[in-house]
């Protein structure tokens, strides 16, 4: 039996704290957007100078959380601004926009600079609800679950998949566990009859 709807598992503000551009102070914003030399080099390939910016942007927020975040340049204007001051004092950003195809682009190359893979499905889906069916014998819960996903994802260094992919792998993993469960209830059930009519 198929669950028919999505299963909540965070509150929106949590959601938006995963799946949302960190918010920075400057001390932060020394430390998460800092390049070592693998990702000065992987900057200095990006001829577009608010392209560098952006990169950066989103390396640096991909070290707090390794999330595939698409943020608008507003949400991540004062970022932004920080690091071309960092550039290049003196100069300001214009508002700009990427399309889709070049930040998949950078992430590709976040990625490799911080030797993670990218979720997919083909791939991953399988391993991380075995890994859940194991979770969900001490503990049937959602968020617990979730937690135990986003743990697993970091020890196999995979970027986070979005919430809706999330959501549908934990609802997958508490499904099988109570349909695992039913199968045994039922089994001794069926036992306890038979031994009955013997008797």
């Amino acid at each position: 039996m198929a669950f028919k709807e999505r299963i909540r598992i965070l509150v929106d503000s949590e959601i938006n704290d995963l799946y949302g551009p960190p918010k920075y102070s400057i001390e932060v914003q020394r430390l998460y957007f800092a390049l070592n030399d693998d990702e000065e080099r992987a900057v200095s390939s990006i001829r577009n100078r608010s392209h560098k910016c952006f990169f950066i942007v989103l390396l640096g927020y991909f070290k707090s959380k390794p999330v595939v975040l698409n943020p608008s340049f507003g949400e991540v204007e004062s970022d932004l601004k920080f690091i071309a001051k960092e550039l290049d004092p003196g100069f300001g950003i214009r508002r700009f926009s990427l399309t889709q195809k070049q930040k998949d682009r950078f992430y590709q190359n976040i990625f490799e600079l911080a030797g993670h893979k990218k979720w997919d499905v083909s791939l991953h889906q399988t391993p991380i609800v075995e890994h859940l069916q194991q979770a969900s014998k001490s503990w049937v819960e959602p968020r617990y679950l979730f937690d135990a996903a986003v743990e697993y994802l970091a020890q196999q260094r995979i970027a986070i998949p979005k919430y809706t992919v999330l959501q549908r792998i934990v609802s997958q993993a508490i499904n099988e566990e109570r349909d695992h469960n039913l199968h045994i209830l039922k089994t001794a059930i069926d036992r306890m009859l038979t031994d009955a009519d013997v008797l």
